[in-house]
């Protein structure tokens, strides 16, 4: 008999559900603590060579589900790790080499991220159903970003603790490599994904041709490079490290909160909305940028709606629209606005430093309400036949309790 969990009102595998979990959640935050380690141990190369981090990531990410379909879903996404593990015992020792060991271990962090990521997001559509999608989501990625400050504080604990320069270095790398090493315990679960619904093979071309598809990718790379841009910006001229923080916090329970009401009352309104109060955000703040208020009202908004496109893009949307086919390129292609994005602003960042800020915040609601746009063409993902069983169900359980009163 199948172990069951139930959490927020819906029923998943229990093995499943942890082995899930813990994938993505150790994978996304090996990911931060990359970018955290690359920062340390290389600041004099960073505002030159950073960018390569995310290239490398985008570029395996496109390739990664090619490379997957020689093998089996959990030996490749065991391979995936491992490497993982691999290349954080290199970084220990490459960038000791100068420019071309930082570039090499730039490369190949990014590299052994990006080429199972979107096979690692795939086991959604095998291990979760549509109606408890968001609300699966919404629960990863409260943890991850729950954790987060706590591994930053770690590695700053570590960064003052030893002295020695080269003691430093080893002593955040081999955190680093620890925790992506922790990974590998997922796969002690023995989820079996092989028996899952065979879905359909697609290409990039089909995939890239869909007019949905398209529909909900512009608004999110939209999103995504104001985000990054324009939290340059924000840094470079508005001292808000304690509002950022908050901002942090409201994300991490929007994403509890937007999951939900993704499953509730379906995808496509919950991200306009969030799209809706984000732009309206930047507008207060491109008129007053130096005022507390419209300051603190930014970063509300700005936490719900991270929170909410986070899990929306990030976890239900691509799957949602993959439906019966092969996820691994549909995820792959969904989430390459966020590393285009980072290594953007990554690499033109003294630029963006120069901005005046109404300015630069009048084109951020600007370009938000038009993100909206396509939006309102794309068509809900949440069947329609789920809402209204759903509503039967609630009807039903009321009349229940009318006639146990009667």
């Amino acid at each position: 008999m199948v172990e069951e969990k139930q959490s927020f009102g819906f029923f998943i595998r229990q093995k499943s559900f942890l082995f899930l979990f813990f994938l993505i959640f150790n994978s996304l935050s090996w990911f931060y603590l990359a970018t955290y380690v690359i920062r340390y141990t290389a600041p004099e190369l960073i505002s030159q060579l950073y960018w390569l981090f995310f290239l490398a990531a985008l570029v395996s990410a496109l390739i990664g589900p090619l490379v997957a379909k020689n093998f089996g879903k959990m030996r490749f996404l065991f391979i995936w790790v491992l490497l993982g593990v691999i290349s954080s015992l290199l970084y220990m020792v490459l960038p000791t080499f100068g420019k071309f060991g930082t570039i090499t271990s730039l490369i190949l962090l990014g590299f052994t991220f990006g080429i199972g990521f979107p096979s690692c997001l795939a086991l959604i559509l095998s291990l979760t159903k549509i109606e408890e999608r968001g609300r699966t989501g919404g629960i990863i990625f409260f943890a991850i970003y729950a954790i987060l400050p706590f591994l930053h504080i770690i590695a700053e604990y570590l960064n003052d603790l030893i002295v020695i320069e080269h003691l430093n270095t080893f002593s955040i790398s081999l955190m680093f490599t620890v925790w992506r090493a922790l990974g590998l315990g997922a796969f002690l679960l023995h989820v079996d994904v092989g028996r899952a619904v065979q879905l359909k093979p697609t290409s990039y071309r089909s995939i890239l041709r869909r007019k949905t598809f398209l529909l909900y990718l512009l608004p999110w790379l939209a999103f995504c490079l104001i985000n990054f841009f324009e939290i340059e910006v924000l840094t470079q001229h508005l001292k808000m490290e304690l509002m950022f923080s908050a901002a942090f916090v409201i994300g991490c329970f929007s994403c509890i909160a937007g999951g939900w009401l993704m499953d509730l009352k379906g995808r496509r309104w919950i991200i306009i909305l969030a799209l809706v109060m984000l732009g309206f955000g930047y507008a207060l703040l491109s008129l007053f940028p130096l005022i507390l208020l419209a300051q603190v009202f930014y970063v509300i908004v700005d936490g719900i709606a991270f929170g909410i496109l986070t899990v929306a893009f990030m976890f239900v949307v691509w799957g949602d629209i993959a439906n019966g086919e092969q996820g691994e390129k549909f995820y792959a292609i969904g989430l390459a606005p966020v590393p285009i994005a980072i290594g953007l602003s990554a690499l033109v960042s003294p630029e963006l430093a120069k901005l005046d800020l109404s300015g630069a915040f009048s084109l951020a609601s600007l370009f938000l309400f038009l993100a909206i746009i396509p939006i309102f063409f794309a068509p809900e993902l949440l069947p329609e036949k789920v809402v209204k069983e759903r509503e039967l169900k609630k009807y039903m359980e009321e009349a229940k309790k009318v006639a146990g009163r009667g």
